[in-house]
Formats: C-alpha cells, structure tokens, sequence
C-alpha cells in the first residue's frame, strides 16, 4: 500500500505541482485547497505525512499545525510546512508551532523529493 500524503495547499498550481510529482513518487496524495477543509480533515483517517501552506482562506497553516499537534494519532506525523513566508519570525512561528520541516516557496523539487521520502523513511531532513 502507498504511503498517504495530505496536501493543503490553496494556489491551484502549487497543488497541482505537488500533486503530480508526488504521485509519480508512488504516494497516494488526499488535496485540499483551504483551511477549513483541512482542519475537518482532522476527524479521519491519519496519514503519513502532511504538507502545508500557510497562508489559506479557513484557517493558517501554523493554526493547523497547532491543532494537529494536539490530536490522538496525529501529534507524532511528520508535517511539512511548505510556504512563501521566509522572514526569521515566519520560520521561528513554523518551528515553534511543530514544523519537522519548514521548505520556502518556490521550492526545489529534488529537495522536496527528499524532505519526503528521508520523513517518510523516519529519517531527520538533511
């Protein structure tokens, strides 16, 4: 069975990049374009890992992780927060709220491929 990805992610492009790629890796990929979704999201199943943005119409990305962070078989799953913000107080807020890895947009999709699979596999990224 393929390891299962949530994407938050609300720019249709960002998404459809992440989507694909990957897919192409072999992982079942669950895409939600908003805050709200992914927050309700939060009441089923536990994937393997999560990507997401920050800035989202519903709810942020750190007020997600937060939340998160707090619930029985999510606090210990690997979260990448994947966002524009790149401002030392951004990324300190991304760490602080449980990040395992804070990657900037835009990103490199080698580095991506990598962040994943090294989270996946239970490995620090390098």
């Amino acid at each position: 069975m393929s390891q299962r990805i949530l994407v938050a992610e609300d720019d249709p492009a960002v998404a459809g990049m992440l989507e694909m790629t990957l897919t192409v890796e072999g992982y079942a990929c669950e895409m939600l374009s908003d805050g709200q979704s992914a927050m309700a999201r939060l009441s089923g199943a536990v994937p393997d890992l999560v990507i997401l943005d920050v800035m989202m119409p519903g709810s942020d990305g750190f007020s997600i992780l937060k939340e998160l962070r707090t619930r029985d078989g999510w606090s210990s799953i690997p979260v990448i927060v994947c966002t524009a913000l790149k401002g030392d107080e951004d990324v300190w807020k991304g760490w602080s709220s449980g990040a395992d890895y804070y990657l900037v947009k835009p990103f490199d999709l080698d580095q991506l491929r990598s962040v994943v699979a090294r989270l996946l596999a239970g490995l620090a990224p390098e």
